[in-house]
């Protein structure tokens, strides 16, 4: 039913890693649909960047939004290390870290956090030059709201213009944003809050919701639709 793949990353490929493994799942989706067995899906059964910095955490979000797009070839995927205590620092990138009386996350754990709490079933189309962003857009069944999911990788600033097509009546926005500045930045036991999402400012004229993306940060938009 599955075809298991493990995919490490060079923590310094955290902005053109993502997307040359998209090409690649791209191609092994090809082969599987000429194949015997055209309904096997791909598992990703290990991936990660290799290390706990702030890399990671981009890496992370753009990974995330890869296996998005190609949801229907890819069926799962599974992140590793998941647990390491910080003595046995030959396999540091693990989303957990821990010693004997507390823990920290990694960045990539809290992308994924991020991510996962506003995850929707649902991949909307989206149209236009999105320059180094990785952006996915979901929707839930009901079309109550939309989420934007974006990584801004490159070293320069960015700014997002979203303009919502169709029927759909607007209201509030709220954005999410972890920018650390420092591609080296991490958190630790000392400092386990040092890379956490905070609340970003958001403008709204009608249907079109403007924000900054700083260098090297991640965002999360959500938009009410519908409201009362």
């Amino acid at each position: 039913d599955y075809l298991s793949i493990h995919h490490y990353e060079n923590p310094n490929r955290f902005a053109t890693g993502p997307k040359i493994f998209e090409n690649f799942l791209k191609q092994t989706a090809e082969l599987i649909s000429q194949s015997r067995n055209p309904k096997l899906k791909i598992y990703v059964s290990e991936w990660n960047a290799q290390c706990t910095d702030w890399r990671t955490g981009l890496y992370c979000g753009a990974i995330l939004n890869v296996f998005e797009r190609l949801g229907g070839s890819v069926g799962m995927a599974g992140p590793a290390l998941f647990l390491r205590h910080v003595s046995a620092p030959a396999w540091d990138n693990a989303f957990i870290n821990f010693d004997h009386c507390s823990w920290f996350p990694a960045p990539n754990y809290v992308v994924m956090r991020l991510w996962r709490i506003n995850y929707l079933p649902l991949r909307v189309a989206l149209e236009g030059d999105p320059g180094p962003l990785s952006i996915v857009g979901t929707t839930d069944k009901s079309r109550s709201k939309l989420v934007l999911k974006a990584v801004n990788p490159s070293d320069e600033g960015v700014s997002v213009v979203l303009e919502i097509a169709g029927g759909s009546e607007t209201g509030k926005a709220r954005l999410k944003l972890i920018s650390p500045g420092s591609l080296l930045e991490r958190n630790s036991l000392a400092s386990p809050n040092a890379i956490r999402p905070v609340t970003g400012k958001v403008e709204a004229t009608g249907k079109i919701y403007s924000f900054s993306m700083p260098r090297y940060s991640v965002a999360v938009l959500q938009v009410d639709l519908n409201p009362d």
